[in-house]
């Protein structure tokens, strides 16, 4: 399912230019504020390298700059101008998608749909968490 919802985003996504994944990290960006790579990691359940590598993309194109954060160590990534650009060209065609897979489901479908991905996303991430504890 993630998958094909991923696939169906960056079809809407590829004529300006963004991807799925890049969509979402500019949206946190947006509404979390500034975020160090631990913090966007967590947030999507993603590895750091897979983090690393999708910020160096957005900076890359200008989308997101980084800055020191409170330790030396820490970089920080906020939107740029051009960020939020891209993210206000990319809203339209994700709210017709939301709103286009929405009229193919009843509002209990979409609701239900909703609450089993929290309960799926927290199961996984009890099982991820025991395991690196070492008890699974």
């Amino acid at each position: 399912m993630a998958r094909v919802l991923t696939q169906l985003y960056d079809s809407r996504f590829r004529r300006i230019g963004l991807e799925a994944p890049q969509f979402a990290l500019l949206a946190t960006l947006e509404q979390a504020g500034p975020c160090n790579q631990v913090d966007l990691g967590k947030r999507y359940s993603l590895e750091k390298t897979t983090v690393s590598r999708n910020l160096r993309l957005l900076e890359g194109k200008g989308w997101i700059a980084a800055s020191i954060g409170k330790d030396r160590r820490e970089r920080k990534f906020t939107l740029t101008a051009a960020g939020r650009e891209m993210l206000a060209a990319a809203k339209p065609q994700w709210k017709k998608t939301q709103d286009e897979l929405l009229a193919g489901m009843s509002t209990p479908q979409w609701d239900e749909m909703f609450r089993m991905f929290g309960a799926v996303t927290s199961a996984a991430q009890r099982l991820q968490e025991e395991e690196r504890k070492g008890k699974a």
